[in-house]
C-alpha cells in the first residue's frame, strides 16, 4: 500500500462516514456489497452546472476495502478496484447511483476514489 492510501484510510476512519457499496451482478436483482468508509459531502450552488443537481453528492474513498475483498468484489481479484457508473452506494439510508468516477492513480496503482451519487 502506497503512503498516500494509508494517509486516505487514517483520515476515512477518523473523519468518514459508514456506508455499502453496491454492485449488480448480472440484469438480475442479484447485488454483491462491501461495507466501506467515504467522505461524503454537497455542492454549492455555483458547482450546478453541466447536470448536477442540488441533491447529488460528492464522494471520496479509499480502494483499500475493495482490494482486501478480493474475489468477494466483483473485478477485484486479479484485476482492478475501479468504481464503475452503474455502481450504488447506500448511505445516509437511501441508496444513491454512482453517475460520475475519477478512479485516481499514481503510476499503475490505484490510490484514490473520487465521484458523484444521485438519487
Amino acid at each position: 500500500m502506497r503512503p498516500i492510501t494509508a494517509s486516505l484510510d487514517r483520515m476515512l476512519a477518523s473523519h468518514g462516514q459508514s456506508a455499502t457499496l453496491r454492485r449488480r451482478i448480472g440484469t438480475g436483482m442479484t447485488f454483491t456489497e462491501l461495507t466501506i468508509r467515504l467522505r461524503l459531502s454537497g455542492y454549492a450552488t455555483t458547482d450546478l452546472v453541466g447536470g448536477i443537481k442540488v441533491t447529488d453528492s460528492k464522494f471520496i474513498m479509499s480502494p483499500t476495502p475493495i482490494v482486501a475483498a478480493g474475489v468477494a468484489w466483483p473485478g477485484a481479484a486479479g484485476g482492478t478496484a475501479d468504481i464503475r457508473i452503474g455502481d450504488f452506494l447506500f448511505v445516509e439510508n437511501r441508496q444513491r447511483a454512482v453517475v460520475q468516477v475519477d478512479n485516481i492513480r499514481i503510476g499503475d496503482v490505484l490510490v484514490r476514489i473520487e465521484g458523484r451519487i444521485s438519487g
